[in-house]
Formats: structure tokens, sequence, C-alpha cells
């Protein structure tokens, strides 16, 4: 269980305010269990993951299950797309082999099965909202994503990350206490702080390749939330020390917790 359960009040400016660096578990502990999963989410707490990161996708009638592809075919025994497969469908679906024979039986999660089990444990979420498909309504499938939060009460523990700007900005909007992070695009020069004055957001995530003193420095002095992915081992690791880098985004949280406890 995250261990601001009973030091500090549960939610996400608590967290970030009493932890000079701490773990977001990708997709929770994806290293070690098959992503995206109750499996990987319960290994993620148990590593002390005080974050987990979980990806979200709409099914044909419209429930938001855990899912990085928008096809079944990577992490799952099923083809298609999964926004032409109803929930009962889905639920059919082995999840868990792919990874190791031992996942075997693994279900594709609800958002709200996960987001119940985290709000159990007080361990705060980074839903990441993909980019909306060809004629896809991504209001549509955020205000799904936003019921599954609200109906948990669970706003003030969820950080919105996207590629998708434009959905960051619908949220902070309609939304504006709800908390949101930019991901680095691809080619963007723009430093955090710029991007945050763009689409309000608190929060700016990149890849520990595309990191600079110029990114973390910019991001420290404007009050940013910086994440960097993925830190999974050692050398990983090392590099990020030498940034002021509070959230460190890894596949492997028991590693990278173990790494930051030597620290101490």
């Amino acid at each position: 269980m995250s261990d601001i359960v009973s030091q500090h009040a549960y939610t996400l400016r608590s967290m970030i305010q009493h932890h000079d660096r701490f773990i977001v578990a990708h997709r929770g502990s994806s290293g070690t269990a098959p992503e995206n999963t109750m499996s990987s989410i319960r290994s993620a707490i148990e590593a002390g993951a005080l974050m987990v990161e979980v990806d979200v996708q709409l099914t044909k009638d419209d429930q938001v299950v855990l899912m990085h592809d928008p096809v079944l075919g990577r992490t799952t025994n099923g083809k298609g797309y999964i926004r032409t497969k109803t929930l009962q469908e889905l639920q059919t679906l082995d999840a868990g082999t792919w990874f190791n024979a031992q996942f075997s039986g693994e279900h594709i999660p609800l958002l709200s099965e996960a987001l119940g089990y985290l709000k159990q444990h007080k361990t705060c979420v980074n839903i990441e909202i993909k980019p909306p498909q060809k004629e896809d309504d991504h209001i549509s499938r955020l205000l799904a994503i936003i019921e599954s939060v609200q109906t948990l009460n669970m706003q003030e523990v969820t950080l919105f990350s996207s590629f998708h700007h434009e959905s960051l900005h619908y949220i902070k909007k309609h939304y504006p206490t709800f908390h949101t992070a930019g991901i680095h695009l691809p080619n963007d020069k723009r430093l955090p702080s710029e991007i945050a004055s763009e689409i309000g957001c608190e929060g700016f995530v990149c890849s520990l390749r595309e990191l600079t003193h110029a990114k973390a420095d910019d991001a420290e002095k404007h009050d940013i939330l910086l994440g960097v992915y993925t830190i999974n081992d050692e050398s990983d690791f090392h590099k990020i020390l030498q940034y002021p880098v509070p959230a460190l985004v890894s596949n492997f949280p028991k590693t990278i917790k173990e790494f930051l406890q030597h620290l101490a």
C-alpha cells in the first residue's frame, strides 16, 4: 500500500508535495506482468509506486477499458478494433497469456475496476488519453472517461495526460480543477512552460531521450510537474538523477524503488 495513506491526505497535490521523486508505474508493473491488467496494477502497488499510469480505449457500447492499442492483437488472443467490440465480447478474451502462461485467463479491466482498486489502496492514477482515431468523437470519449473518474470521486488523485493536447485543453476549459499533463510531441521545440501557457496543463511528460536541462529547468522554474519515461534500469536511473525530475515512469517499479531507497 502507498506510504501516503497514513501520512498525508490522499490527493495528487499532497503526494507530489511530500515526495521529491516518486515512481509512476507504466501500464502498471508492465515489465513483470501483462500491461494494463489488474495483475500489473497490483504488482505496481506492491512495489511501492505512488502513481499508476494506464491507457484507455472505448468499446462499441461506450465502456471505458484499459488497453494501449486500438486493436486487440498484440496483448490479447482477440482480433480487430476495440471500438467494434462490446464489453461482453471483450470479457471473453485472454489478456495475459501473451506475456506469460502464469497470467492465463487475465481479463481486460474496465477503467472503473482499476480506479476502484487504486482508490482502495490510496494510489494516484495517470490516465493517458490516446489521440482519436479517424472519425472518432473525442469529446464523447473524454466525457466517458471523466464520468468514470467522477463516479468514484477520484478527480483529486487523477492526472490526465495525452499527446493530443486538444483533449487536455478541453478538460481544463470545462473542468478547471482537474489535473493535466501534456506529453511532448515529436519535433516540438517548445519548453514546458510554453505548452502549459497554451493548454493550461500543470504537468509535462517526455522521454529520457527527449529530456534536456533546458526543459527540466524550465519546468522546475514554473512549478510544472515533470515526468520522464521510461526509467527501467540502473543506467537510466543514473541519467535521470542529473535532472530535477520528480516523476520517474517505469515498467519495473520495484527495481527503481530499490534504487531510490539506496539514495536515502
